[in-house]
């Protein structure tokens, strides 16, 4: 179920010759299986094969690089800039590490990489939580702070939150919440405290 993931992270890899290979890749990943990546997806489509590939490059960069707003780390989508971060990113490098991930000089709580070790972890309930209780709830994140801008990675990550929520949907884990105030985790009892470095198959993410 969570395999295709690794084919979605290439979405939010920068632009490149494999780019439109990606796209044919997650069309059939898709076809006739998620009614409501359909659409999104199909836009997103639209917009980067009617670009030439700087013209691609340059949607990349307006849209992440040149806008602090819609970062692809995880860790501070869901913690800010509170020492929550710092301890997701240090069990993120060690689970990248046991997976053997190429992290192509971003963070280990990057987007794609995340994804990528979603597709790649061994135990399926270890990769199930990952997805539902960090991914899934940071994407959402990513699709609103994407609202009021045109066409392109809005669409991608509207593509990606369909996929999940369907896929995840049947799944019994807890969303971690996303940190509004960037203070300090006092009031949040999920992912917080002590436990969270502990060993990452035996606690909650």
């Amino acid at each position: 179920m969570l395999k295709k993931y690794e084919t979605l992270a290439g979405l939010f890899d920068y632009p490149d010759a494999s780019t439109d290979r990606i796209l044919d890749q997650v069309e059939v990943e898709l076809k006739d299986r998620y009614p409501g990546a359909h659409d999104p997806f199909q836009k997103f489509c639209r917009v980067m094969r009617d670009l030439a590939p700087e013209e691609r490059e340059e949607v990349f960069t307006t849209h992440f690089d040149l806008d602090p707003r819609i970062p692809m780390d995880l860790g501070f989508i869901l913690f800010g800039e509170d020492y929550r971060r710092g301890n997701f990113l240090a069990l993120m490098q060690a689970e990248q590490s046991r997976a053997g991930n190429d992290l192509r000089s971003e963070l280990a709580d990057h987007l794609p990489n995340v994804l990528r070790l979603v597709a790649r972890i061994g135990e399926k309930e270890l990769a199930e939580e990952l997805a539902a209780s960090i991914v899934l709830p940071a994407v959402k994140e990513m699709v609103s702070l994407s609202s009021g801008r045109g066409p392109g990675y809005r669409d991608a990550f509207e593509t990606l939150h369909a996929c999940l929520a369907a896929d995840l949907a049947a799944l019994p884990y807890e969303s971690c919440p996303i940190a509004r105030e960037k203070t300090n985790c006092e009031d949040q009892s999920y992912a917080c405290g002590a436990d969270f470095l502990q060993e990452i198959v035996h606690h909650k993410f």
